[in-house]
């Protein structure tokens, strides 16, 4: 028997019970809407830790290091560890900062068993 051209109809399926392209398209925008921001989301509630930063800082002597810390983002009151370190980047001495809406930039003396040559910040957490 030769070949026809024509499918048989229920190999494909009825073609009325296919989904329209649009509603596909809409459930697809839909889709990616709600996972961009369940993202957006979880990146907000994620990024809450205070932020600060070592503004300048000053070698007093050989026993101690005068550091600037800027609160750049978060309420106060907030509580940061300064770091003396040495040339070796040995920690040689340590210090806490408090910082708040009333006062979000503070200079700290931190005294130190070496000679600093440097100021990090450790942490800052509120408390």
């Amino acid at each position: 028997m030769p070949p026809t051209g024509d499918a048989p109809a229920s190999r494909y399926g009825d073609s009325s019970t296919r989904p329209r392209p649009g509603a596909v398209a809409a459930v697809v925008v839909l889709a990616a809407a709600f996972v961009a921001w369940v993202v957006w989301a979880a990146i907000g509630a994620v990024d809450r830790e205070p932020r600060a930063e070592v503004a300048a800082f000053d070698i007093a002597s050989g026993t101690s290091i005068d550091v600037r810390v800027r609160l750049r983002s978060g309420d106060g009151p907030v509580v940061c560890t300064v770091r003396a370190l040495d040339r070796t980047r040995e920690v040689v001495g340590v210090a806490d900062v408090r910082l708040g809406p009333d006062r979000a930039d503070r200079w700290v003396t931190v005294r130190t068993r070496d000679p600093a040559v440097t100021a990090t910040l450790e942490r800052c957490t509120d408390r």
